[in-house]
């Protein structure tokens, strides 16, 4: 399991930021007419994002999710300054291999799911560091301890104003306890800004498509916390998330910017149906991505 260190700005973060050279500040183009190839038909599902991982740590000081600076780079992330002194190195035991970048651990994103709920083989995915899925979670696996279950999902993380932090998406796998609770802290969320949307609108609070969840901020917390049942084993869980009001609830709905929305829609994408995955499917896997 991992390890982290805090430091400073250093000799990577310098020539990644030369490389780079972030923009300042979000800023918004004006529409522009698009012709027939910006449908998403043409997107590749299977394209590579840049990503990011829930790490459960070897302490609760190390749990939270991780975004690797050459992931940030990849990302587009827009303004790299404000978060030099906030960059740790991480140590992934299991290969040795050290990463820097951000750890958060009160992220505020938006989501869209990318495919059902997928089971995957614990075994082949420990010793080829590949996530290597079996195709659609089925009841039967539940007693089988080799078999794990997990979520695809892409996220735009956002800053306390709302703001994009970046411009390409970030792919998110969750898996076991953690994708349990992202999953039910993220749900319950977007029922509260439909329950709230209702009542501001006076129509009733049925439940909303993707394009709509798509725009709820979904603000959390994480903690490292032991589950299971035979065996008990360190999570990274989300164990809360800010809950909106009728009075804060456009507050964590990014819907009324149009300019937002549209940079939103047209990088995540949200009409995009989910993914199938087929039998024996494997997904790149990042250093510590076999974690649970």
């Amino acid at each position: 399991m991992p390890k982290t260190t805090q430091t400073s700005t250093n000799s990577r973060y310098e020539s990644m930021n030369s490389q780079t050279s972030p923009i300042k500040t979000a800023t918004f183009s004006e529409p522009v007419a698009k012709d027939e190839f910006a449908s998403t038909q043409f997107l590749d599902p299977n394209a590579r994002l840049p990503r990011i991982q829930a790490l459960r740590g070897i302490t609760p000081d190390n749990c939270g999710y991780f975004i690797s600076v050459e992931e940030m780079a990849k990302s587009g992330w827009i303004d790299f300054e404000p978060f030099a002194d906030q960059l740790v190195t991480y140590n992934f035991e299991s290969s040795g291999q050290q990463e820097q970048g951000l750890l958060l651990k009160e992220p505020r994103m938006l989501v869209v799911p990318r495919t059902s709920l997928l089971a995957f083989d614990r075994a082949a995915t420990k010793e080829t560091e590949q996530l290597t899925i079996l195709g659609s979670w089925k009841r039967e696996y539940k007693d089988d301890e080799n078999v794990g279950n997990c979520q695809m999902y892409e996220v735009l993380l956002l800053d306390i104003n709302n703001q994009p932090l970046h411009t390409v998406p970030l792919s998110y796998v969750a898996k076991g306890a953690n994708h349990a609770t992202f999953s039910a802290e993220w749900q319950k969320l977007t029922e509260e800004i439909t329950a709230c949307h209702a009542i501001a609108n006076g129509i009733a609070a049925r439940p909303k498509n993707s394009q709509f969840n798509s725009l709820c901020v979904f603000a959390f917390t994480v903690a490292r916390e032991l589950v299971g049942k035979k065996q008990k084993s360190p999570a990274c869980r989300v164990v809360s998330h800010e809950s909106p009001t009728m009075e804060t609830w456009k507050n964590y709905f990014v819907g009324y910017d149009a300019d937002l929305k549209t940079m939103v829609w047209d990088g995540l994408q949200p009409t995009m149906p989910l993914m199938i995955r087929g039998e024996t499917t494997e997904v790149p896997a990042l250093p510590a991505s076999v974690e649970e």
